[in-house]
């Protein structure tokens, strides 16, 4: 995901971090109650280098979620100006309110495809288990630790993140409490912050090692054993101005209405930070050209100067009035590919390295249009070209189901 500024959810969503702690949960439920009772520390080691290949997808269909129901308030209940780490003593309800029941009830009662990869992620410790050991030797790359017991969340920090993704990490996590109180389990995990993922497969071979660290992230790979959760800015992301995807994906849908696709720019559009990666700057060469049109429109976002401005020329809602939306990797996977599958436009994804929780059941010509990595420009244009040329099967086929995938998996709009 992009290096920006240096200087500086509904049900699936929720239900995937239920699945994800449980699971957690009960392969550690061994040595969790000494857990709770001290937290070891370990000297922090470097980060392990991540080589970079290219994930499968699956073949199996998406659920389609046709309605949403209201979702449940979570509000921050913190007085202003007081800098204590400690929740007020109400903050974690014991029981679900009475209130909350009506709209608990009425949940879809099908999970996204995308839940079926939690026992893939979780695997490598079908086996032993995961100890406290194999737990505390995650802490070498860890941001933070996380510790729930008693439905009561304690956190230890080892390093601070890269501007607030610990912050609004945890911030999901006590939303979850809340949102299921006396439902999650004792549990016990270690958190990195950082894009990459680091917990290479090849480094971890029986008998040297019984199982790898466990450490969640944001992100992972086919060469990695990292457990991928979602990321930070679903609960928002202030640095650039990006709000809580419950407020988003409402702007996206309003925006969505403005202009229908038959409508829009006849072109693939992309904009975003090329400086951080070799295959945005040469995604850059693809754009139009007194000599070349490869129907693509490119441009890079200068986000020192867009802060100076006020951030009017980055409204993820306003940007959904081209035909076609370019999705590509950073300095690893990025946050904006929700806001482009969002955006009713079809998505054209450059072939990608990196996963994140719910992109490995997306399928190519289903969901989304692959554009080759080392061909970028040709494979642009022919997309457009096809695409531009064929507005029946775009509208009733593509962008439908991919519309209807994007619904179930995050429950965007109501």
């Amino acid at each position: 995901m992009e290096a920006i500024l240096r200087p500086l959810a509904r049900f699936s969503l929720v239900a995937l971090f239920v699945i994800v702690l449980t699971f957690g949960a009960f392969i550690s439920t061994r040595y969790l109650a000494s857990s709770a009772a001290f937290m070891e520390s370990n000297s922090p080691q470097k980060p392990l280098v991540t080589p970079e290949t290219v994930p499968s997808y699956p073949s199996e269909s998406t659920q389609n979620l046709l309605s949403t129901p209201k979702a449940i308030d979570i509000p921050l209940n913190c007085t202003l100006g007081d800098q204590s780490r400690a929740c007020p003593a109400n903050y974690y309800p014991s029981k679900i309110l009475d209130e909350h029941k009506d709209h608990l009830s009425t949940l879809a009662p099908s999970c996204p495809d995308y839940f079926r990869w939690i026992h893939d992620d979780l695997w490598p410790w079908r086996e032993t288990g995961i100890t406290g050991k194999m737990v505390m030797s995650a802490r070498r790359t860890a941001n933070f630790r996380l510790v729930i017991v008693n439905g009561k969340a304690y956190v230890e920090t080892y390093r601070k993140s890269f501007q607030s993704r610990d912050t609004f990490t945890l911030w999901g996590i006590l939303q979850l409490l809340r949102r299921y109180p006396g439902k999650l389990p004792d549990l016990d995990l270690m958190f990195d912050c950082v894009d990459w993922p680091v917990i290479k497969k090849e480094a971890f071979h029986a008998p040297k090692y019984q199982a790898p660290p466990p450490l969640f992230r944001y992100c992972g790979n086919e060469s990695t054993f990292d457990i991928v959760f979602p990321d930070w800015s679903f609960w928002g992301w202030p640095e650039i101005n990006i709000k809580p995807w419950e407020a988003l994906s409402k702007d996206l849908k309003e925006g969505n209405k403005r202009t229908q696709w038959t409508e829009r720019e006849p072109y693939a559009y992309w904009k975003g930070n090329p400086a951080v990666a070799a295959t945005r700057m040469d995604l850059l060469k693809c754009n139009v050209s007194d000599k070349q049109d490869w129907n693509a429109r490119v441009y890079a976002q200068d986000w020192l100067q867009e802060q100076k401005q006020g951030y009017k020329q980055s409204d993820l809602a306003s940007q959904c009035i081209h035909r076609y939306k370019i999705y590509i990797e950073g300095s690893a996977w990025s946050v904006s590919e929700k806001y482009i599958l969002a955006c009713d436009s079809v998505a054209l994804l450059v072939k990608p390295i990196y996963y994140d929780f719910y992109t490995r059941s997306l399928m190519p010509l289903k969901h989304y249009w692959p554009v080759k990595d080392d061909d970028k420009c040709r494979s642009i244009k022919y997309a457009v070209d096809w695409g531009n040329s064929h507005h029946k099967e775009v509208v009733t086929r593509l962008l439908c189901v991919a519309r209807l995938c994007i619904k179930s998996h995050l429950f965007l709009f109501d």
